[in-house]
């Protein structure tokens, strides 16, 4: 660790909290409620009460130095509130919304085309941090590790370790999802090459994973509903993850899952999972119902062989 006397908070919002919380190398999780401040968007008096309340919070901490990785309006605004007089952000060409104008300095990266992981680990040496080796490090709880054992009993796979599937994305990024009959197809020509496609999903998916497993004839076994750490502790004990850009495909690789990403209108030069046992497929004209389930269950079986999984 580059400054081991320091104290390091992380601001997160609330679906995504439970990653986070406990972890070793940080002292404190600050967590925002998404529905809250989702709300009180649409109300300015509700907003600057919750903006004022944040405010009393953040500057009890004291903190000195406020870094703000995500570079959009509402991260530069939370990196504000913290009342640290050294706030850093990504420069004009590299931030949305004009985000950099909340803060003080600038890291400008090598180049527009960095993965975000390299982005932000330019950031960190621009803050003193040394190069180092990539790693991340999610802490496993007992009872996660039992709950993820119970699923994959309770999914009765007997053809080793599972293949995940995972179909959803956010409502706001309908344009990543790979349509459902694409996917109950993966899941047979997985389930015929004598693997175990089972499908996780998030809330408001419940339908799209049923239909899947449904149009699949069984084939794709539908995972029960799941937090975050126990996904991760299922990730763990998987072969593969077969997902869009999303949360839960950087998951799979945080946490050592091999990965067949599918990419669509977004750009995998940004997003694509980091290092090495990893594939990503970009969708013919970047238009993921272009993109052929037998493609997809080619470069899965490929990883799969070359992984020894």
């Amino acid at each position: 660790m580059a400054f081991p006397r320091a104290r390091f908070a992380w601001i997160v919002e609330d679906l995504s909290a439970p990653l986070l919380q406990g972890h070793p190398d940080l002292d404190d999780v600050v967590v925002l409620s998404r529905r809250e401040l989702r709300e009180a968007g649409r109300h300015p008096a509700r907003l600057l009460t919750l903006a004022k309340a944040l405010r009393r919070r953040l500057a009890a901490e004291r903190y000195d130095v406020a870094i703000d990785l995500q570079a959009s309006l509402k991260s530069a605004v939370v990196a504000f509130l913290t009342g640290a007089q050294r706030r850093v952000s990504f420069g004009p060409t590299h931030a949305r919304e004009g985000s950099f104008l909340f803060a003080g300095e600038w890291a400008r990266p090598s180049s527009p085309y960095l993965n975000r992981v390299d982005r932000n680990l330019e950031m960190a040496a621009l803050l003193g941090a040394p190069d180092g080796p990539v790693t991340a490090a999610f802490r496993e709880q007992e009872d996660e590790a039992e709950e993820a054992g119970r699923i994959l009993a309770g999914l009765g796979s007997t053809r080793g370790a599972p293949i995940v599937l995972c179909p959803g994305a956010s409502r706001r990024q309908d344009y990543k999802r790979w349509p459902a009959a694409a996917w109950s197809r993966l899941a047979i020509l997985l389930a015929d090459a004598g693997r175990t496609p089972v499908v996780v999903w998030g809330p408001g998916e419940e339908d799209l994973a049923a239909g899947i497993e449904r149009q699949s004839d069984g084939r794709a076994r539908r995972a029960p509903p799941t937090s975050l750490p126990v996904l991760a502790a299922l990730l763990r004990r998987s072969a593969l993850f077969v997902g869009a850009d999303t949360g839960p495909m950087h998951l799979a690789w945080a946490v050592g899952c091999p990965v067949v990403a599918l990419f669509g209108p977004t750009d995998p030069r940004l997003n694509a999972p980091v290092g090495p046992g990893h594939l990503v497929l970009v969708a013919p004209d970047r238009e993921l119902a272009r993109l052929a389930p037998e493609t997809v269950c080619a470069a899965a079986l490929r990883v799969l062989e070359a992984s020894g999984r």
